[in-house]
Formats: C-alpha cells, structure tokens, sequence
C-alpha cells in the first residue's frame, strides 16, 4: 500500500497542527531562541539562589555539620548511625559546645532527646569503661536493691533516700535525701550503678555504711522533661 500523500496526511492532521501559530514555533530560529531563553531564565534562577545562600551565611554564619539525636539515646547507650544522624545547619543556631565529630565507640554520658544538638558534655569516651561515660563532677555508686528498685532503666532519673538507724529514740528515724535527681546507668538483680554529682558522694556513702538507702524513681529535670 502506497504511503499517503503530503497533502493526505497535511488534511488528516489535527487542526493545531495546521494552525499558524504552530507552523510559526516549528521554525528553528524560534525554537531555538525558545531554548535560549530557557537557559538563560534556569541560569539566572540558578544565580539568585546562590546569591540568596551566600546572604543568608552572611546574616547567620557557615554551615555546620552538626550530629542529632534521632531518638532518645540513654545514657551508656552508643553514639552511631543508628542513634545520631548528621545535620548541616547556619553556625548561629548551633549550640555553644556541640561537637564537630563523634570518635568511634562514643557513648552518651547523659540522656539525650530526639531533635537535640549532641553536646560536648553528654559525650563520654569509649564504651567499656564506666569511668569514660562519666562527664565532669560526676561520680557513679552502686545501691543494693535489698529493700527494692522500682522498674527502672538506664538513662531514668532517682533519687537515693537514706534512714539512719536510731537506738536512742522510739520514734521512727526520719528519712533523708542524699542524692537528688541522679541517673541510672547500670542494674542487675543485685544493685543498680547510679551517676551523682561530686558532691554528693560523701553523704551517699556515710548513708550506705551507716543506714539504709533506698532508690526512688523521680521525674526527670524540669530542662528535661520540656526537651
């Protein structure tokens, strides 16, 4: 079968297609100044972006490669992918003492919420030694769990609650708070490691020798818990 005729296929056509303004953007000088045109509009599109980028440093510094949690890292729990992810944001919103990098083994000193700038003094050494999860002025304690733990878990905020023993009275003792709002880091079935500020070490361990402490479980800092 013989192929249609020019002026067969021109009259089968649809009707745009025979319009002149169609004829018109099929010329090459218009298409290709068309073409010119659009590179030149995605070029300057381009350039006012790079400009808008380089004022916008301008007003709020460089970029910043910062880690952030992605969940809540308790602490003793390991800084990696998993619980950290990488942020690039304008140096006048990240926090004074945000670390620049994170060593392999990383752990977190201190709780750490979702969406926060991982901070120098939450970041403990390798993970392994306790004494390397502790940030400064803080010292850890072992309580026994011989007058019970309510069910708590590392990371959890308690406080250690003493009673001395009194011969001398029949009044009850009273009770005593020897460290507030410390944090747990390690149970077993027969103690649990709690981290408490420098100064409390000493009331702490007078109460461990001369009385009976128990663990009470307490709500977080008021800093905290608004994380």
């Amino acid at each position: 079968m013989p192929p249609p005729s020019p002026l067969r296929r021109r009259a089968e056509s649809p009707a745009w297609h025979r319009s002149a303004l169609y004829r018109w953007l099929r010329r090459p000088l218009v298409y290709w100044s068309a073409v010119a045109l659009l590179v030149v509009a995605t070029v300057v599109g381009v350039t006012r972006q790079s400009d808008r980028q380089r004022g916008l440093e301008e007003v709020y510094g460089d970029l910043r490669q910062v880690p952030v949690a992605v969940s809540l890292v308790r602490a003793g729990e390991p800084l990696n992918s998993e619980s950290v992810r990488w942020e690039s944001r304008p140096a006048a919103a990240v926090p004074p003492g945000a670390v620049g990098e994170l060593a392999a083994g990383a752990v977190a000193a201190a709780a750490i919420y979702p969406g926060e700038v991982v901070h120098g003094e939450r970041v403990a050494g390798l993970s392994g030694g306790l004494s390397s999860r502790l940030p400064p002025d803080v010292a850890a304690v072992s309580v026994p769990t011989a007058y019970g733990v309510p069910p708590v878990r590392p990371g959890d905020s308690v406080s250690l609650v003493a009673v001395f023993d009194s011969f001398a009275t029949d009044a009850a003792p009273a009770a005593h708070t020897v460290a507030r709002r410390a944090t747990v880091l390690e149970l077993d079935e027969e103690a649990v490691t709690v981290a408490i500020q420098a100064s409390e070490v000493e009331p702490t361990v007078s109460a461990l020798v001369w009385g009976a402490v128990t663990v009470v479980a307490v709500s977080p800092p008021p800093a905290e818990a608004t994380s």
